[in-house]
């Protein structure tokens, strides 16, 4: 460990003096961190001495599933003695975790220490992202966006470029619409012994990769940017109540069922990390998903795809192909609410040292990477031609909504999970009933609140830090 600190001195040099520039003497400070194994946080957690040698503040980083994470952090904030003072915060959580005050309000930290962070040279989305009425309750620490990944070399590929021009009439290349990415799906999908890119297949490849588990709502993590692809929107803003079976929620089922015979055989059990993993085992032509599991496609440590192949990236495709709001998130770090004002201050100090665009920026050099959210890394030329996912990420932004947020969003993720599931498995006919029986059960447990309140939970409230 001494010597990856002596190597990591050099870029380093930035991050120490803008850290001291405000660290305290935290000596004997002890902060924990409930988090899960995100890029964001597998980066940070081996060199967390760093920031131990610069405040005297120890931290130790604890790692647990997607799934519960959410009753964790609530479980934590409700203690008045709790264990951890550190929160890894998926955005859509901010909803509940406002209302419940779980987290800190970073507000005025960041007003207070705005030239510091760089507050100007962050995507403005990134931060709304983690915004509950204007409070801003986590700081990114990995800025994403949904869109395509694809395989660029197989896509390049003179023969493979023929035969689907002739089979489909147009031009092999990134889907603009769901369509076509389906037609692509279909045109790739090979059994074991037949060949792709002139060679013959030692099992299946499949067109597409897409999550259809229903464990923690991993469908509709999939199933909500196709649907804001097609223009839908997730509330009614007249009432506030459920909107997701809409035209637009019907077109985004009717693709992920389209989709389903030109997935992996496991197809109803993948979620995130299950179904990137195809398209990281150069498995797959094509998958859809988050920003945030790419950076491992240029990375031969965690994935196969660059010693085999090469990953192309696109942003996501629409209903017609033209252009609709890309659907954003951060993943991000905050600060339990009960934790101490001593606690507080030196988990701000390390949210700053772990999130700062040099930190960021160290990463990203080093060849580790983090899907990125400061406009100056994204736009830098030498760091596009290393992550070429970072044009696409920094393009689509200007255009980009945040995710779903909402006090309920655990009730939506797990219902709309459960009856997306069923239909794409077969047990519910029609996509009509299976939205229909989600948004009913969804809007039965929205009632008996006032419609002013529900309103209220559906308004996006500009940040506070952008007055």
């Amino acid at each position: 460990m001494k010597s990856l600190r002596l190597t990591a001195f050099a870029s380093a040099v930035t991050i120490t003096a803008a850290t001291m520039a405000h660290a305290k003497d935290f000596d004997g400070v002890e902060l924990k961190m409930l988090a899960i194994g995100d890029t964001s946080v597998t980066r940070l957690a081996p060199i967390v001495d760093e920031f131990e040698e610069l405040t005297g503040a120890k931290v130790q980083i604890d790692m647990f599933p997607y799934p519960g994470l959410i009753d964790k952090i609530v479980i934590e904030a409700s203690a008045d003695s709790p264990s951890y003072q550190l929160m890894w915060v998926d955005s859509p959580w901010v909803g509940v975790l406002g209302e419940s005050g779980a987290l800190e309000d970073l507000t005025d930290l960041v007003k207070r220490d705005a030239e510091e962070i760089h507050l100007d040279d962050i995507l403005p989305i990134q931060l709304q992202e983690n915004t509950w009425q204007g409070r801003l309750l986590a700081f990114p620490a990995s800025g994403m966006i949904w869109h395509q990944n694809y395989r660029k070399d197989l896509y390049g590929n003179a023969d493979e470029q023929a035969a689907f021009k002739e089979k489909y009439g147009y031009d092999l290349a990134p889907a603009q619409t769901w369509d076509q990415y389906i037609d692509i799906a279909e045109f790739f999908t090979r059994k074991a012994g037949e060949t792709l890119a002139g060679e013959a297949l030692e099992k299946d490849f499949y067109g597409n990769a897409q999550a259809y588990s229903r464990v923690a709502g991993a469908i509709t993590h999939d199933f909500f940017p196709i649907m804001r692809s097609f223009g839908g929107s997730y509330w009614d803003p007249e009432t506030g109540l459920c909107a997701m079976d809409s035209e637009a929620a019907l077109a985004a089922a009717d693709v992920m069922k389209r989709l389903v015979a030109f997935n992996p055989p496991d197809y109803l059990g993948l979620m995130w990390d299950i179904r990137t993993g195809y398209m990281e085992r150069a498995e797959v032509a094509q998958s859809s998903y988050w920003s945030v599991r790419t950076v491992r496609l240029t990375n031969p440590e965690e994935a196969v795809l660059p010693t085999v192949g090469e990953a192309g990236y696109a942003a996501s495709p629409t209903g017609d192909g033209t252009a609709q709001p890309t659907m954003t998130g951060a993943l991000s770090f905050g600060i339990n609410s009960k934790a101490t004002d001593q606690e507080k201050e030196a988990a701000w100090e390390f949210i700053k040292w772990g999130t700062s665009r040099d930190m960021m920026r160290r990463f990203a050099e080093e060849g580790s990477g983090v899907s990125q959210f400061y406009k100056s890394i994204l736009s830098d030329p030498d760091l596009q031609e290393k992550y070429p996912y970072y044009k696409v990420l920094l393009e689509t932004q200007d255009n980009a909504r945040r995710r779903i947020f909402h006090p309920f969003y655990a009730d939506v993720e797990e219902i709309f999970g459960v009856e997306l599931n069923k239909y794409m498995a077969g047990e519910t006919e029609t996509a009509e009933e299976a939205l229909a029986n989600a948004c009913t059960k969804i809007n039965t447990r929205l009632k008996v609140f006032p419609e002013d309140l529900r309103l209220r939970w559906i308004n996006d409230a500009p940040a506070e830090i952008f007055n």
